[in-house]
C-alpha cells in the first residue's frame, strides 16, 4: 500500500463492526501480548538481528475474514546499514520500551531493501504499522510492529519530521504557500539524530499496538474492542485523557477498534478551537492564518505535547507516550515551539498540569512497565 507522502499512517487491529447486542467478552484485564524475553543485548545486535523484511501490508490484507498474521520475506535480507540503525535505536530506547521490543511477536522492515531515498518504486512508501490481534482472528496472540526502509534511511531531525508530518496531514504541501507563509513548527536546539527520529518512530507505532494490548481506550462496555479483550486495569484514559481534555461523549458515540492516522473520528478537543479537521479545511482553503493561531493555540492550552496529539483521543494517549519517550532518551535537550510572548520547550510540558496526569496514566496502564 502507497502512503501519503510524510505521513505514517497506523494498523494496529481489525477494525471489525461497532459494538452491538450484548455480546459476552472477558471480564478481567487482558493479558499481554508482549510475550517474548529480552536478552543482554548491551550493542542492540541481537534485537537488529531478529529482523527482517515481509511483504505484508495490513491495509490490503485488513483484518477481516482474509486476515493472516505478517511472515519474513526470506527472498529480500536487511542489510547491513539496515541492522546497524536498528541497533543503535534500540540502545537509545529507555529500559521500558526495549521491553515492550523485545516482547514483540516479531518486528519487520516494509519496502525495499536498497537505497529507499532514491527508489522509484512504490514499495519505498510503504507505511509503518503497529498492530495487535484480537483473539478473534487466529492466532490471536500477536502483537508486531513495522518500520518502513524509508524511515531507516532517513537523516532528518526529529523537529522536521514532524514538522513536514502535520504539514502534509493538514494538506499544506504547496512550496509556494510555504515559502509565503509558513506554519509554526518545532526546531531543535541540537544537531540532527537520526536514532532519535527513528526511535520516536518506533514509539508512535509501538504506542498504539500498546494501547490495544492492554485495552486503554476500553473501559466502556460498548467499546468494540471488549469482545475481545477485558477492561484496562485502570480507567486513567476516562479521567486524565477523556475528562481532562476531550468531548468525552462525541467519544463515546463513535468508538473504534482499528484506527487510521489522520482521521479525526469526530472527536472535539474541550479547548483548543477549531478542531482538527476545521483547521485542515482551512489550510486547504489557503486559510493560512486561521491554522497558524488554532495550532498556536493548541500548544499555549499546555494540555497536549503536539499538533497531532490534539487529533483524538488515542493519538494523545501515544503521543504522550512517543514524548515521553523522547524526553528520557535525549536528557537535556530541547524541543522548542515559538508562541508569541516566548517560546516553550515541550518536553517540559510532561512535567506537570494535564499532561503530567497523561503520563501518570501510561504508568498506571503499563506503558512504562517492562509488562503492562
Amino acid at each position: 500500500m502507497k502512503a501519503s507522502v510524510l505521513i505514517p499512517f497506523i494498523f494496529f487491529v481489525w477494525a471489525g463492526t461497532a459494538f452491538a447486542g450484548h455480546l459476552p467478552g472477558p471480564t478481567e484485564p487482558p493479558t499481554s501480548h508482549f510475550r517474548g524475553t529480552c536478552d543482554n543485548d548491551p550493542d542492540g545486535r541481537k534485537f537488529a538481528g531478529k529482523v527482517c523484511f515481509t511483504t505484508y501490508d495490513p491495509g490490503h490484507v485488513g483484518f477481516g475474514a482474509r486476515y493472516k498474521p505478517p511472515v519474513c520475506d526470506k527472498s529480500t535480507p536487511v542489510t547491513e546499514q539496515q541492522r546497524d540503525i536498528l541497533a543503535k535505536t534500540y540502545v537509545r530506547a529507555p529500559d521500558y520500551m526495549k521491553a515492550k521490543l523485545c516482547g514483540l511477536t516479531w518486528m519487520y522492515v516494509v519496502g525495499s531493501s536498497t537505497d529507499a531515498k532514491s527508489l522509484k518504486n512504490p514499495k519505498d512508501d510503504w507505511e509503518s504499522f503497529g498492530f495487535w490481534e484480537g483473539s478473534d482472528r487466529p492466532p490471536g496472540t500477536g502483537v508486531y510492529l513495522g518500520i518502513s526502509a524509508r524511515d531507516l534511511a532517513s537523516e532528518q531531525s526529529f523537529a522536521d519530521t514532524e514538522n513536514q508530518t502535520v504539514a502534509a496531514l493538514l494538506g499544506f504541501v504547496d512550496r509556494r504557500q510555504k515559502d509565503r507563509d509558513p506554519l509554526p513548527g518545532l526546531r531543535s536546539d541540537s544537531d540532527p539524530d537520526p536514532e532519535l527520529t527513528l526511535l520516536a518512530k518506533f514509539a508512535h507505532e509501538l504506542g498504539h499496538a500498546i494501547l490495544a494490548d492492554t485495552n486503554a481506550d476500553g473501559t466502556d462496555a460498548r467499546h468494540p474492542r471488549r469482545r475481545v479483550s477485558g477492561p484496562p486495569r485502570s480507567k486513567c484514559f476516562e479521567e486524565a485523557i477523556l475528562a481532562a481534555s476531550w468531548e468525552a461523549k462525541i467519544f463515546h458515540q463513535h468508538m473504534q477498534r482499528w484506527v487510521r492516522f489522520g482521521d479525526q473520528n469526530r472527536n472535539r478537543p474541550k479547548n483548543p478551537a477549531p478542531s482538527f479537521d476545521r483547521v485542515r479545511a482551512a489550510v486547504r482553503s489557503g486559510n493560512i492564518r486561521v491554522a497558524r493561531d488554532a495550532i498556536e493555540n493548541i500548544y499555549r492550552s499546555r494540555e497536549f505535547v503536539n499538533v497531532l496529539a490534539a487529533e483524538r483521543p488515542e493519538e494523545d494517549l501515544v503521543q504522550t507516550y512517543v514524548y515521553k519517550v523522547l524526553a528520557d532518551a535525549a536528557q537535556n535537550q530541547k524541543l522548542v515551539f515559538p508562541l508569541r510572548g516566548g517560546d516553550i520547550n515541550v518536553l517540559d510540558l510532561l512535567g506537570s498540569g494535564v499532561p503530567a496526569k497523561k503520563v501518570e496514566c501510561l504508568g498506571e496502564l503499563g506503558f512504562l512497565t517492562a509488562r503492562p
